[in-house]
């Protein structure tokens, strides 16, 4: 990293930052929190007494910059490094309203602190060693945790999971950089042969090739299965989406074409977190705009986990049909024959399911065919902790040195040349973890989070 960036970086975490740490609206109570070297001296300022005591809750009457009385609040003081963020804080328990909880940030803004940004009290506590970036995006699958196992796979990354396991990969790669450079620069002392260093490197490719074989099951379990419903044009897509949704969120209408858009919502099926598409009805047009909407459906059905193809019982299999059905063939979809109420002129396709999105008939068949179809997502083989597409890219970027430090050896090329692969692989880990980071990577990360966190 640039001394710049490091100097930047410093002034930052020099200066006391505030915010309001609980939802905006009204509650029985909120929480703003300060950090910084001034945190105490500036909220000193709005007490009538002083706060001394460390990790210990005082009652106090908290007033603003004219003595007027703001509220009656609960203050605890956290002297660092002893501390969330390892700086001195301050957290202030006020009663929920917006007015009380804006005016009493706005009085601590006035007495010295400023307004924190996005993830800025995270973002402290990594800068101050409390915590590496994989913890850093743990606290944010916490707070974003849409499962139970979701939120375990989370804190078990906070715990260290997921940081412990790539430390010990971190000094496998180290180990086999030793002894590469080692037989270079002392050949003629110590002998260690080519393969023993191939060894240690297919168990280090091991180790990588199953966190990354195994990385979908985390992202699956944290972000949610994407799930993609797609058809041709007035087939009831938008009424499936609506009935699994049980809210009207998309456009019900007898005229064909009416989605021209990707529509998502989140669903929890069988404690199994969905995010669901509806897309554009599939169909030869001229519309110049719903020509763009069936390309945003072909790119959606694409990346889906899984795809709900619906088809119409009144019409039949249809050539329409026939042409959606050899884009999606290959991947992991469900046909769904809609309107069996009405009709009954539909083939076997594959593992079909029968409903009517309007009455709600086959609905719990669906929901079974579903968890069915995306179970070997979540289930299959051991859990991998990686829990953002970011890890995994990092991971996948160390997988291919390594790889190709391996065939380099086994094609008889010179060790020294394997050196470089793995100094590599070790750059993107310390970088995959905090090690060494750069403003742009930090402030894309924690830009994620919310801003009294």
């Amino acid at each position: 990293m640039k001394n710049l960036e490091v100097e930047i970086l410093n002034l930052e975490i020099r200066d006391t930052i505030a915010a309001i740490s609980t939802p905006y609206g009204t509650g029985a109570i909120a929480v703003v929190r300060m950090s910084g070297p001034q945190s105490l001296h500036i909220v000193s300022k709005s007490l009538a007494k002083g706060v001394k005591t460390e990790r210990k809750m005082e009652y106090r009457n908290f007033f603003d910059s004219n003595g007027e009385l703001i509220d009656e609040v609960l203050i605890t003081y956290f002297k660092g490094p002893k501390s969330y963020t390892g700086d001195d804080m301050i957290e202030i328990y006020c009663h929920g309203g917006v007015l009380v909880t804006n005016r009493i940030l706005d009085t601590l803004i006035s007495n010295g602190a400023r307004l924190a940004t996005k993830g800025e009290f995270t973002r402290r506590a990594f800068l101050n060693g409390k915590m590496d970036l994989l913890k850093a995006e743990a606290i944010l699958n916490i707070i974003e945790a849409k499962s139970e196992s979701g939120l375990k796979l989370a804190l078990e990354n906070l715990k260290g999971k997921l940081s412990d396991e790539l430390e010990v990969l971190r000094r496998m790669l180290i180990d086999v950089l030793s002894k590469v450079e080692v037989s270079i620069d002392y050949s003629d002392d110590v002998i260690i042969s080519d393969d023993e260093i191939l060894s240690d490197l297919k168990d280090i490719e091991r180790f990588l090739s199953s966190k990354v074989k195994y990385a979908d099951r985390g992202l699956h379990v944290s972000t949610g299965v994407t799930m993609a419903i797609v058809g041709k044009p007035n087939v009831g897509k938008s009424t499936l989406l609506n009935k699994l949704l049980v809210e009207d969120r998309a456009i019900v209408t007898e005229i064909p074409g009416t989605t021209r858009d990707v529509i998502k919502g989140e669903i929890k099926i069988q404690g199994i977190h969905f995010v669901i598409s509806d897309t554009a009805g599939i169909r030869k047009t001229d519309d110049r705009i719903e020509k763009i909407g069936i390309q945003k459906t072909l790119k959606e059905a694409e990346k889906a986990d899984v795809v709900l193809f619906v088809l119409d019982a009144v019409t039949g299999f249809t050539k329409e049909d026939e042409y959606i059905l050899e884009i999606i063939k290959s991947g992991n979809f469900i046909p769904v024959w809609n309107k069996v109420d009405v009709g009954s002129n539909f083939v076997k396709l594959g593992d079909d399911v029968h409903i009517s999105a309007s009455t709600g008939i086959g609905m719990k068949d669906l929901e079974d065919a579903i968890v069915q179809k995306v179970k070997p997502l979540i289930d299959d083989g051991e859990l991998s902790h990686v829990i953002s597409e970011r890890q995994l890219e990092y991971l996948k970027r160390m997988h291919h040195y390594v790889k190709n430090s391996i065939s380099v050896l086994e094609q008889g090329y010179p060790v020294d040349i394997v050196s470089l692969d793995i100094r590599k692989a070790l750059g993107e880990l310390d970088e995959l973890s905090g090690r060494n980071f750069t403003e742009d990577l930090l402030d894309n990360i924690f830009s994620n989070f919310c801003v009294g966190k």
